[in-house]
Order: C-alpha cells, then structure tokens, then sequence
C-alpha cells in the first residue's frame, strides 16, 4: 500500500467546480508530483457502484499505476489507470487548477481514453508499466 502523506490534511483548495474541497492525504505518483485526495471526491466516487468497493486502493492506483495518458479533453488532467486481475480497469482523473493536483474521481473504464478514438498514440504515454497487458485497449 502506498503511504499517504498527511502533512496538507484540513487545507482547502477550489476545483473546476467552484467548491471547496478539503484535503485528506496526498500521494506522490511516478510522475514526480503529490496528488491530493478530498473528503468531497471520495464522496463523489460513492455515487459509482464499482469504484466506491476500491476507493481504499486510491494510494496504490495513483503511486502503482499500469498506465497513465494525458486527457485530451482537458488538458490540464491526467488519467491514472489500473487493471485489477485483468478484468476490470479503473480510471481516476487527477486534475490541476493553480498548481494543486488532486483526483477528480474514480470510474470503471471500458477501454483507455483516446486510444478508441484514435486521438491518443501509445508514444504519447506519460506513464507505463512494464508487463501491462489489457484486452481491450481500443
């Protein structure tokens, strides 16, 4: 399990939204930066059936991540993908606004974004761990 860093605990930061959300822990990524986790995103995964029975793997998808592509749609997101036995593939949106980086959610995903539209090259990874396999990558 990968170890939270609650060092920013309480702090507040504004999503896309405009609300305030409350920071819980941090976990630091292969990519080198802290993402933060808040009360109000993990509430907000409650409303996905299959992520909320793995919102207590959040730590680990974000600092053992099988994959991780920039989001084409917004671009200022990152989107952490992880594979679990080879059957379900969860995907949690790691957004930036000023400077603090924090998940957006976290859902099953039926393939990995970009590759099915074709808009997205393997090449443009930012992320990949070796011996990663997935049935359906388009």
């Amino acid at each position: 399990m990968a170890a939270r860093d609650f060092s920013r605990a309480g702090e507040v930061f504004i999503d896309y939204n405009g609300q305030g959300n409350e920071i819980l822990y941090s976990i630091l990524t292969p990519l080198g930066y802290q993402a933060h986790v808040s009360l109000q995103k993990l509430e907000h995964i409650e409303k996905h059936p299959v992520a909320v029975k793995h919102k207590n793997d959040i730590p680990y998808i974000l600092n053992n991540p099988d994959l991780v592509t920039p989001n084409l749609e917004y671009p200022n997101t990152h989107i952490f993908y992880k594979s679990f036995s080879g059957k379900l593939l969860l995907a949690v949106p790691v957004q930036s606004k000023n400077n603090i980086r924090f998940i957006a959610t976290m859902h099953k995903a039926l393939y990995i974004k970009g590759l099915k539209q074709k808009q997205l090259l393997p090449a443009e990874f930012l992320y990949l761990r070796g011996g990663f396999k997935w049935t359906k990558w388009k």
